[in-house]
Formats: C-alpha cells, sequence, structure tokens
C-alpha cells in the first residue's frame, strides 16, 4: 500500500470540507427553486391579465345583462376580453413539489373554452402565450439559482 502524502491528506481534508459544504447547500436548493417557480408562476399571471387588458377589442358586440350594456370581444387567437372581470380574478397559482399550476380557480369555469375554443367559437388563448413568453426565463433562472448554490461549495477560501 502507498503511504499517504501530505498532499493527498490535504485534498482529502478539502474535498471533504467541499462534500459537507455541498450537502448543506443541497438542503437549500428546494426552497430557492420554490422562490422561483413562484416569481415565475407571477409573471405568467401578470402576462395573462396585461394581455386581456390589452387585447383589441375588434370581435363581436354582444348585448349583456339586465341594462343591455355592449361587450366587444377581442378577435380569434387573441386573449380574451375583459366584460366583467371574473376571469382575470380568477387567475391563480400555486407550486407543489416543485411544479407550477396557474389558471383559473372558481370563478370562470368557461376559462377553458376561451383558451381552447369550442365548435362555434374560435379560441381565445391567453395560458398557453403566456407560459410560453416565460418558459425559458423560468427555467433559466432556476437553472442558475440551483448552480449557484451548488458553484459556492467549490469556492476558494481566501
Amino acid at each position: 500500500m502507498i503511504p499517504e502524502t501530505i498532499e493527498l491528506k490535504d485534498l482529502n481534508k478539502k474535498l471533504g470540507e467541499i462534500s459537507k459544504k455541498l450537502f448543506e447547500s443541497v438542503k437549500v436548493v428546494p426552497n430557492l427553486i420554490t422562490k422561483e417557480l413562484a416569481i415565475g408562476a407571477n409573471s405568467i399571471r401578470n402576462t395573462i391579465i396585461t394581455s386581456m387588458k390589452n387585447t383589441p377589442k375588434t370581435g363581436n358586440h354582444y348585448r349583456r345583462g339586465k341594462r343591455g350594456r355592449i361587450h366587444i370581444a377581442s378577435s380569434p387567437n387573441h386573449p380574451p376580453a375583459i366584460d366583467y372581470g371574473e376571469l382575470v380574478r380568477s387567475i391563480m397559482f400555486d407550486i407543489k413539489e416543485m411544479n407550477v399550476e396557474i389558471g383559473s380557480v372558481g370563478g370562470a369555469p368557461y376559462s377553458v373554452f376561451l383558451e381552447e375554443g369550442t365548435k362555434n367559437m374560435d379560441p381565445r388563448p391567453f395560458l398557453g402565450p403566456a407560459v410560453d413568453k416565460h418558459r425559458d426565463e423560468i427555467i433559466s433562472k432556476v437553472g442558475d439559482s440551483a448552480f449557484e448554490i451548488i458553484r459556492k461549495g467549490f469556492e476558494k477560501k481566501t
């Protein structure tokens, strides 16, 4: 057996310290990822709401409610135009086990019909385009945050 040198002992000590730092830092990665996912999901939510507020109202005109209020719909393939605001108020997100769920909760069961369309109505997508807009940014930020934690385990002491 080859005797362990001072240099090898020093290397093993430093690797042990790095290993300890990595195991400690890995414990905070899920919280960091959850934080980045929440920021990203909120960006998606804000994009959805902004897209509905700014959608061109160039679609059909409808008389709505008891007073005959006129609603002007959005054009097909644009986000839905805000009418009473139920859909906007229902856009929520939740993060479970580092998974993002975002969509209409409760008050607007018709949201899927707007997103996907029906046999009588062309789609007014709002969720898909917002996710597409932020997907790469969210993935990048989650990865950067996790790698930053890992990188710190390899920093040299000054």
